[in-house]
């Protein structure tokens, strides 16, 4: 009785399994198929949001654009951006789905990089 109630469970988690795998793999498929969308926006808000975990606090980063045409697009950025972009300011976003890839300013340059040193070597980033 207890081998049957093991095989059902194990049929189960199979199929559901590569339910779940189809699922992630359309996904995957329609994301890779579009391509990323150059669009002029301006910075409508920003904000942080904490989440603890039991390996500490960490927080995410996340600012409203403004696209035009009354389309507002939220998207979670990096911190260095987050700090360095204002509400009002103008640019060109880059976006992928709901994934951020860039937003350069009205004066077509690119966010300042991070610099740092590591083991004497100058890096941006």
């Amino acid at each position: 009785m207890g081998e049957i109630i093991i095989l059902i469970l194990i049929i189960f988690v199979s199929i559901a399994a590569i339910l779940m795998s189809r699922i992630i793999f359309a996904g995957s498929v329609t994301f890779l198929k579009n391509k990323a969308k150059s669009v002029p926006a301006t910075v409508l808000n920003k904000r942080k949001q904490d989440m603890f975990r039991t390996s500490g606090l960490y927080t995410n980063y996340f600012i409203l654009f403004d696209l035009g045409n009354n389309d507002r697009m939220e998207l979670p950025v990096n911190k260095r951006l987050y700090r360095q972009s204002a509400i009002g300011q103008k640019g060109i976003l880059t976006y992928k789905g709901g994934l951020f890839i860039s937003f350069k300013d009205e004066k077509d340059e690119e966010m300042p990089k991070e610099t740092y040193i590591l083991n004497g070597e100058v890096i941006e980033k």
